[in-house]
């Protein structure tokens, strides 16, 4: 890997200029007449794409680049999206969305499509050449261009002006995956992403994050939390250094520093996934400690979390003891965030106590992740924090599942600058999701503490009434569960004919076989030779799962009925590539069962 390169801001606002003034001689329609389609990983080209686009009043449609084939498609076509940027290695993904998205007359890619490319043996090359020419086939009229010919082209053109923007201009759509049926297209003003930006601000101020600090960059931008905080930390002046996933830590490299410990960030945002996984990773060294450092390990651990706790001063003098974890994350983080998904108590008070401080936050697409943001001088766990500045919020009864507003808990409904009025002709959506008078009914269930911060109870949709008649909340025992180490994905299923849920795990397989050694139910000969799916087929073994999980459960105070009956366990990985979870790491719950409905009902049935 190469080392990171830098810009500064006024060269990076006379390149932005460069690439709007490009855009336009490209043949772009500045003023909100044309539609600029982003479909691509993560990278500063995508920043910049968007960026460059404001310029000259061109709206953006966004979509992960693991939206599908039939997403994608939907989304071009019913934005009538006229241009599209992209990753060169995405370009064999858009043939077939653009034999039918006809109003697409441009292909923008990130890199230049160039012979002298020796990236993966030559094949970043000659797939390019192999997809554009499948493209043509389709589209002979399409024009392809890369990033860097237009901003060359934009140079070339100086006397193309800027032009400005209204409030109410159209500045995003931005399309969620969902869980199910087509994606719905977030209508973003331009009021809404500065009343987003501004409303974030109102609660974490600039010397939390200045001109000082690097921020890494590495969650999907064409989720609303990344992209939101990312112009939050251009407002303030931070430098943002973008990473990949399958390099931003030490255990995904070889022969080479990690993303983290080539950047050094101070400031890291994630997701509950990442965070996880990050603490199990920690939790696999520390065991590989001598016992009398083991001790000492834990004994530093338990008194940093509890003066943390309890807001004793001089916690961070057991942080020496903690250097070589935090040399793993580049040693230099101050802070860290968790968005997209509930974290588990556990998660949040390991990577606060070994790493940094991990602030809470609760948003949506809708509300340009606005709603509410842990303060850092307010800093406590399990909530996540204080309405923003630009938001007003009221809860709503819940009568069939026992939350009511006079207790402080129902359904969160926000309104505000930053939320979106409409989704993107959609009306059916629309009126269901949003009041006449304004309010946008979020579907979460949420509650006030004593101190005025909100606490996420979980989606409505996921609550599940059981067999006795209480309800079980599916993502708060997910983020219970999912902190076994054992575990590295789940999903919580509840059957409304049954008293209590099961999960479908996915193992972490280096924890899940010295678990298996464990139990003694293989010799050591039987551990090496058998693979992972003979071991995810024994019930005795799905049985000692389940008996690990449940003592987790206890461990963090769940009720008897949020205990789990089963388990079933399987061997393939969920990823955004296969569907089972979106590029937020969401959980695609129905086709999950789906793939695994006759195990689901086996396990129900074998369980007293």
């Amino acid at each position: 890997m190469s080392h990171y390169k830098y810009i500064k801001f006024p060269e990076m606002v006379k390149l932005l200029k460069d690439y709007g003034r490009g855009l336009v001689k490209l043949g772009l329609k500045p003023n909100q007449q044309d539609k600029l389609h982003i479909f691509a990983s993560t990278s500063h080209r995508w920043m910049l794409t968007f960026l460059a686009s404001a310029t000259q009043n061109i709206p953006i449609v966004t979509a992960y680049d693991t939206l599908g084939e039939s997403g994608l498609t939907h989304s071009m076509i019913q934005t009538e999206s006229n241009a599209v940027f992209t990753d060169n290695v995405l370009l064999d993904q858009l043939v077939k969305p653009l034999e039918k998205a006809k109003d697409i007359r441009f292909v923008i890619h990130g890199d230049k499509i160039d012979s002298s490319d020796k990236r993966m043996q030559g094949k970043f090359y000659s797939n390019a050449v192999k997809a554009k020419e499948e493209i043509l086939k389709v589209r002979p009229d399409i024009k392809f261009m890369s990033m860097d010919e237009i901003i060359e082209l934009g140079k070339e053109n100086k006397d193309i002006p800027l032009q400005s923007a209204k409030p109410e201009d159209l500045a995003c759509i931005m399309y969620t995956s969902g869980s199910s049926g087509e994606p719905k297209g977030v209508v973003l003003s331009n009021a809404n992403i500065l009343g987003g930006v501004g409303g974030v601000s109102s609660n974490v101020p600039r010397k939390v994050v200045s001109s000082k600090d690097r921020v890494i960059g590495f969650l999907p931008l064409a989720h609303i939390f990344e992209l939101t905080f990312e112009l939050v930390c251009f407002w303030w002046g931070s430098c943002i250094g973008y990473a990949n996933v399958k390099t931003l830590t030490d255990t995904s490299c070889r022969n080479c520093d990690s993303d983290m410990v080539e950047f050094k960030p101070t400031v890291m945002v994630g997701v509950a996934a990442v965070w996880e996984s990050v603490r199990k990773g920690v939790l696999a060294k520390v065991k590989q400690l001598p016992p009398l450092t083991q001790k000492l390990f834990w004994a530093a651990y338990k008194m940093k979390s509890t003066m943390t706790h309890y807001h004793i001063p001089f916690a961070s003098a057991f942080d020496i003891i903690f250097k070589k974890v935090r040399a793993a994350t580049g040693g230099h983080l101050r802070y860290t965030m968790n968005g997209g998904s509930p974290i588990s108590s556990d998660a949040q008070i390991f990577i606060s106590t070994l790493i940094a401080p991990m602030l809470l936050g609760y948003g949506l697409t809708e509300t340009c992740a606005n709603t509410t943001v842990c303060e850092p001088d307010k800093f406590e766990y399990h909530v996540a924090g204080t309405l923003t500045g630009a938001v007003t919020a009221k809860l709503v009864d819940v009568e069939e599942a026992g939350y009511f507003a006079s207790n402080n808990q129902g359904e969160i409904w926000i309104k505000g600058t930053c939320v979106t009025k409409e989704y993107f002709k959609n009306e059916k959506e629309t009126a269901e999701a949003f009041t006449p008078d304004g309010w946008f009914k979020t579907g979460d269930i949420c509650e006030w503490t004593s101190n005025g911060a909100l606490k996420i109870i979980d989606r409505k949709k996921n609550l599940v009434k059981t067999l006795n008649g209480e309800y079980i909340a599916l993502e708060k025992l997910e983020s219970v569960y999912r902190s076994n180490p054992i575990v590295l994905n789940l999903c919580v299923y509840a059957d409304s004919t049954k008293v209590k849920p099961i999960a479908i795990v996915i193992p972490n397989e280096g924890h899940f076989r010295e678990f298996v050694a464990e139990t003694n139910i293989y010799s050591q000969s039987e551990l090496k030779t058998k693979d992972l799916s003979h071991f995810c087929d024994d019930k005795r073994v799905a049985r000692a799962v389940q008996k690990s999980l449940v003592k987790t459960g206890q461990a963090q105070g769940l009720k008897g009925i949020e205990l789990l009956q089963a388990v079933v366990l399987l061997d393939t990985e969920w990823t955004p590539q296969n569907g089972f979870v979106t590029s937020a790491q969401k959980l695609q719950r129905r086709k999950i069962l789906e793939s695994c409905k006759d195990k689901v009902d086996a396990a129900y049935s074998d369980s007293p």
